[in-house]
């Protein structure tokens, strides 16, 4: 698209500065120059006449400055440097033009073409010497150690391997990549990244990280005694410990991360709270450094964050079929109260993400509600209203007008409090429409009750409520290593599986002969989704609306058919998916 309209800008200036008596050539011949003396002077001279060789070697110059022009404009509104596009765009493009138009005009091509050529060449010559001259060495472009970096990316794919080293020597060693967090703004975050890298000890943070990711861990642990420092990685929601660090090594290492995030190396009594940015495996995370001071020395919880989606179905989620159904039949309905749950830290926000982007929203009318400061991910085709409590506002006064539009569905992932949900019961029981929210409980009856505990009557809420799920995460074997055993009859009793039902149970490997490449000898690899769905039926529904108790609306729920938390897990157990001393260790959460 870029070289039609280069092409069509190119004949334009063509036709206005140039002209042919093609009746004076021989047929197939360009025209000589025959200027008439009768005429007076003529200034164009032979340099406005149209040449094979000129046409064509402007049109490739051309080409060439449409790439550079547009990477120019892209390129500094990426690294914000002191003069932004404003001032580039147009040195840019006048530098060019102004030398297309000499090219046009001079009856010398050679003198013409030097021209054009720097008309190209300059300006960005100019902006990458003043670009690199405000950015850190990582950030450069066309120094030797980038130009390696280039060709050995571009011949990987046909098989010619480069050794290429990272950008700077700052990346090289363990393969992590951090960028400072925290600051005013870039230039402060520049002037903190360049700072930690004069700190020695900005290497072994590194590689602390990339072991921990390595392992496929989201946080490390980093407990600071006299004697050393204990080191502990959360892989699958489970603390591993590794080897202690030295203080010696471990000290400069937090000092250079607290710079990162800007915060006071020195300070190692108070809580801080920052974050920085970490590269590792091709995947950018968001880091979070949280320390305090202890009774022997100081903790510090270092958090990484994929902010990619890594599941995008509920049978990624490990839903089994059934109760998708079932979920999605609740979810479709015209109205109801349906209450997403889990423990914290239970992956909640990620199944209501899922939940959502599974719903039909472009045939049915969505609506979401939320605090201007707890804003929660964007959904397509979900516009969100907000509302700010520290401005007076409250969420009755948002629905009201939000109910003007006759939404069907309403999203409102935080009931704040009892006149919310009230007015809600009374949209779902009159107005026909249905509301998603949240809560965090143990189980789905317990979510039943904390939503209503909120302050509405028994019966208006019984009658609106149709559905909770309650959700944990537990561990799945790891398929490469795990190893099938006999459970003994009095377990399968427990459990309530009938003799000769289940023929094996599986674990982790007991005693290995080798490290398990896969899971790296943890035995699991990866979570999923443990659920029960209550689907509130007659007898929960009574109970709801007579003044209910925790185990008068679990025993109503099991007689509406549901399946508790533990049922499902025995269910997961007997397929192999997981182990029963994981299922108890998640249950007892």
């Amino acid at each position: 698209m870029k070289h039609r309209v280069g092409l069509l800008l190119l004949v334009v200036i063509l036709l206005l500065f140039g002209s042919v008596d093609a009746s004076a050539a021989p047929a197939g011949e360009w025209p000589a120059y025959h200027p008439d003396p009768a005429a007076g002077a003529d200034f164009r001279g032979p340099g406005y006449y149209f040449g094979l060789t000129k046409i064509i070697s402007c049109w490739l110059l051309f080409v060439i400055w449409v790439g550079t022009a547009d990477w120019i404009s892209r390129d500094v509104q990426t690294v914000r440097l002191r003069w932004d596009y404003r001032q580039w765009n147009p040195i840019v493009v006048g530098s060019f033009f102004l030398t297309l138009l000499l090219f046009w005009w001079i009856p010398y091509f050679w003198l013409g073409f030097a021209l054009l050529l720097i008309g190209m060449i300059a300006p960005p010559t100019t902006y990458i010497l003043v670009r690199n001259s405000e950015v850190t060495n990582d950030q450069r472009v066309l120094t030797p150690a980038h130009l390696r970096y280039v060709m050995a990316t571009w011949l990987k794919p046909v098989g010619v391997k480069i050794d290429a080293e990272a950008r700077d020597p700052h990346e090289s060693g363990p393969p992590v990549k951090v960028h400072a967090r925290g600051g005013a703004d870039d230039r402060e975050n520049n002037a903190r990244l360049i700072a930690a890298r004069q700190m020695p000890g900005l290497r072994d943070a590194r590689q602390i990280i990339a072991d921990g990711l390595a392992k496929r861990s989201d946080s490390i642990l980093l407990d600071y005694t006299q004697q050393g420092v204990g080191v502990r990685y959360q892989i699958d929601g489970v603390w591993h410990p590794r080897e202690p660090e030295e203080r010696e090594t471990a000290d400069p290492a937090l000092e250079a991360l607290k710079t990162l995030c800007a915060l006071k190396p020195e300070d190692r009594t108070s809580r801080q709270e920052g974050t920085f940015g970490v590269e590792h495996g091709g995947i950018r995370y968001e880091a979070t450094l949280a320390s305090a001071g202890t009774k022997t020395g100081e903790r510090v919880l270092l958090q990484f964050v994929d902010p990619k989606v890594h599941f995008t179905t509920l049978d990624e989620l490990g839903i089994r079929p059934k109760m998708q159904e079932q979920l999605l039949e609740l979810l479709g309905a015209e109205r109801g109260l349906v209450i997403l749950s889990a423990i914290p830290d239970g992956g909640l926000r990620t199944t209501i993400d899922v939940v959502l982007n599974k719903l039909d929203r472009f045939t049915r009318e969505f609506v979401a509600v939320e605090e201007a400061s707890e804003r929660h991910e964007e959904v397509e085709n979900i516009p969100v209203t907000t509302f700010d409590k520290s401005q007076g506002q409250s969420p009755p006064e948002v629905l009201t007008k939000l109910m003007r539009m006759d939404p069907n569905v309403i999203v409102m992932r935080d009931l704040v409090d009892g006149d919310t949900l009230s007015l809600l019961c009374d949209e779902i029981n009159n107005e026909n429409r249905l509301l998603i929210t949240t809560t965090r409980a143990k189980e789905s009856s317990e979510a039943v009750l904390r939503v209503m505990s909120l302050g509405v009557a028994g019966e208006k809420y019984a009658k609106a409520v149709t559905g909770a799920l309650n959700q944990r995460l537990i561990r799945k074997l790891c398929p490469g290593c795990k190893e099938a055993y006999t459970p003994p009859p009095q377990v399968l009793q427990q459990l309530g599986i009938p003799p000769g039902r289940i023929q094996a149970f599986y674990r982790p490997p007991q005693q290995p002969e080798e490290v398990c490449e896969q899971c790296g000898g943890i035995g699991y690899l990866g979570r999923m989704a443990l659920c029960e769905l209550l689907v509130v039926g007659q007898n929960t529904r009574a109970v709801l609306a007579s003044g209910p108790k925790l185990e008068l609306v679990r025993k109503a729920a099991r007689k509406d058919g549901m399946r508790t938390l533990q049922e499902e897990g025995i269910l997961l157990v007997a397929k192999g998916v997981t182990s029963l001393p994981e299922l108890m260790r998640v249950l007892k959460g």
